[in-house]
């Protein structure tokens, strides 16, 4: 195997090691708020967070939406939860960035 390979070998290895750290997490719903189960970080331009939003809705389930830029307090909470991109949703002890049906509705059975 070339130098050249191997280096990229171990880049890649290294992208998707840090990619792995960034989406996990030991903070949970009830870190965030003690009165929610489930949790979302989002922003009023996303598309993400409208499909994440209207999935909730049509659960019928209560959660607590707090946008990233209606203050320097909800930018803070969302970094100190890990958040690098909306939405951040965490449902119980389950974190999820981006949407996706399905995913949300496995969390969704957990609780």
């Amino acid at each position: 195997m070339s130098l050249g390979r191997i280096l990229v070998f171990l880049l890649v290895g290294f992208l998707a090691w840090n990619l792995f750290k960034s989406t996990s997490s030991d903070t949970s719903a009830a870190d965030i708020s003690a009165e929610h189960q489930i949790v979302m970080f989002s922003a009023p331009w996303c598309g993400y967070c409208d499909q994440a939003r209207d999935f909730l809705e049509a659960e019928r389930v209560d959660f607590l939406e707090i946008d990233i830029e209606s203050s320097t307090k909800a930018q803070r909470r969302f970094r100190d939860a890990g958040g690098r991109g909306v939405p951040l949703t965490f449902i119980g002890d389950e974190r999820l960035v981006g949407f996706s049906a399905p995913a949300y509705g496995r969390a969704l059975d957990q609780l």
